[in-house]
């Protein structure tokens, strides 16, 4: 085994070090969170924690746990990120298919008409209009479908169908496949690795959007998580404390901001342990050129 030299050591060393600081820089608030959430009431509101939790207390989860706000901002934000998650994965899919193939004659101007997207956008005002227009507004659909696809995830897509090797597609030609059967049965069992990153990418995006809900859904009873949480954080409501006495509150109101950002942080960080090295391979691959 080779030696390294000691520049490339010191270069190892700094690059350790600051891998170590970025975790620690991102693990910090994470772990504060999270003690502010179980620790005593008392502790919270007068600011003895600072990283790890000072006394033991799940008053606050309680509390959250038996709003039934929370349970319908869950059940509604589950069915924004599973609908939309799996709409947007299937049209990422159907765009990019042919985008992948190089004997497809509107190839080019597809993605550039694609690639345009990226840069040029409608305002909120002419996209008000159009989901009011299209009778959206205050319906789950107006969440759901103006998500689609993202013009940056079918280029990814893309560059990722277009590394399969043109012999297959031709193969399956000459014994009479169409185009849906090869992008069912080849192109769509090899490609799992970026529909999964499709899929990871689309849930987060679904999961963290609050703007669409906070504009074209009045309607409290299909609002998702996030506008919840905003709720909390921001106009200090949303959470149901019936059955509290004033002291209480006080005490514990500091406290349900902490509890409620864990709800909601929790599910959709779990995910990514499982999914980390599909998550990496989807970033490589869209930096990859044809």
């Amino acid at each position: 085994m080779k030696r390294l030299s000691v520049s490339d050591q010191i270069v190892n060393v700094l690059n350790i070090i600051g891998c170590v600081l970025v975790a620690v820089i991102t693990l910090y608030p994470l772990v504060y969170i999270f003690s502010m959430s179980i620790s005593r009431p008392e502790a919270v509101i007068s600011n003895q924690v600072t990283l790890w939790p000072v006394g033991f207390s799940l008053q606050a989860y309680g509390i959250v746990f038996k709003d039934s706000g929370l349970w319908l901002a869950y059940w509604n934000t589950l069915i924004y990120t599973v609908c939309g998650t799996a709409l947007s994965v299937v049209l990422t899919l159907m765009a990019a298919y042919p985008l992948s193939r190089k004997r497809f004659f509107l190839r080019k101007q597809l993605s550039v008409f694609f690639t345009a997207t990226m840069f040029f956008s409608g305002t909120l005002v002419p996209m008000f209009i159009l989901i009011n227009s299209l009778h959206l507004y205050n319906t789950r659909w107006a969440i759901i479908l103006p998500a689609g696809a993202a013009a940056w995830y079918i280029i990814m897509a893309r560059t990722f169908l277009a590394e399969i090797p043109e012999s297959l597609y031709e193969s399956a030609r000459i014994d009479g496949a169409g185009e849906w059967r090869i992008l069912r049965c080849i192109f769509i069992p090899l490609a799992k690795p970026i529909i999964i990153v499709l899929i990871l990418y689309y849930a987060i995006t679904q999961w963290n959007s609050y703007f669409n809900a906070l504009i074209f859904l009045p309607n409290q009873k299909l609002q998702p998580l996030q506008l919840y949480l905003m709720k909390v954080l921001i106009q200090n409501g949303g959470v149901s404390t019936s059955g509290i006495g004033k002291r209480e509150m006080s005490l514990i109101s500091l406290q349900l901001e902490y509890v409620v950002i864990v709800v909601a942080v929790v599910p959709i960080l779990m995910v990514y342990p499982f999914l980390q090295r599909y998550l990496v391979k989807g970033m490589l691959v869209g930096a990859v050129k044809e």
